[in-house]
């Protein structure tokens, strides 16, 4: 048995120590990331001082501080994270990440629409300026022209972003929110939405949620982080392809608009086969706990 360094922690202690470990890894990797900037100087591209930020970011600001919170107050710190064998069925998770696309997609097109009123102009157009911003650092990321680019994508923002978020949301955050609101729904949807908050990008929150929620379920019943991880990798590595693929004139696709359908009766299925695939994985996880 391992045995915490922190022992017999109150709830309130346990609360700012996570917070303590967020807050350090937030400042210590934008540190990292600026001073790696300048150190490197001319020696390094743009792209490189990207990757470089990008990489800091999510160690130090998403992967470290769950795994040092789980080694510091609990006994099982894998257990406690969820490190534990997916079930085979967990597969149907991957494929409710493409069946939901055009009702996402909808949401999408519904949330870009918003405008907040003429009195928070400033407010608004601050938020589509930092939206934009982050578009744009995104876009020098991923539109690559080589494999090696496209292997440093695939594991940079699909394998190391899904594994680091999926530990702090659905490890550590998603079941002190279920323990607050003493309800699962509340307390996955209430993840959902910091998840999708994180991400600060105002225009694409509420379609967000909905993914956050959906990694968060199945994690809830499958109770395997392994889960959660693959349905995010999946999701960000074929992004990641996409935009390869377009970029590089191999497949002409528009990356934005990926999964849209303006059929209501697609919409209509994409929304009942995503709800059908929950259905069955509720069920089979409940089958599984009685066994």
């Amino acid at each position: 048995m391992f045995f915490p360094i922190i022992k017999n922690s109150t709830r309130g202690g346990r609360i700012f120590i996570f917070l303590f470990l967020m807050v350090f890894g937030f400042v210590f990797g934008t540190a990292l990331s600026a001073v790696g900037s300048i150190f490197f100087g001319d020696t390094m591209s743009e792209l490189g001082k990207l990757r470089f930020a990008q990489i800091s970011g999510q160690l130090f600001g998403f992967l470290i501080p769950p795994l040092f919170y789980a080694v510091l107050v609990r006994e099982k710190p894998l257990g406690s994270l969820g490190f534990k064998k997916m079930p085979a069925w967990a597969l149907l998770g991957t494929g409710a990440m493409f069946t939901v696309l055009p009702f996402n997609s909808l949401l999408t097109e519904w949330n870009e629409g918003f405008t907040l009123p003429e009195s928070m102009a400033g407010i608004e157009e601050l938020l589509r300026s930092t939206e934009q911003l982050a578009e744009n650092v995104m876009m020098q990321l991923v539109n690559v022209d080589t494999a090696g680019g496209l292997i440093i994508n695939i594991l940079m923002i699909g394998a190391l972003a899904a594994v680091s978020e999926e530990l702090l949301f659905r490890s550590v955050i998603q079941p002190f929110s279920i323990k607050v609101c003493k309800n699962a729904f509340a307390g996955i949807a209430v993840t959902a939405v910091l998840f999708s908050a994180v991400h600060f990008e105002f225009y694409g929150f509420i379609p967000r949620i909905v993914l956050g929620f959906m990694l968060g379920y199945m994690y809830h019943v499958t109770g395997s982080i392994w889960t959660s991880m693959l349905m995010h990798f999946v999701n960000n590595a074929t992004i990641v392809v996409l935009y390869y693929l377009n970029f590089n004139n191999i497949v002409e696709v528009d990356v934005e608009s990926f999964g849209t359908s303006d059929n209501i009766f697609v919409i209509i299925g994409s929304i009942a086969v995503t709800v059908a695939i929950f259905v069955v994985c509720h069920r089979l996880g409940k089958r599984d706990q009685n066994t």
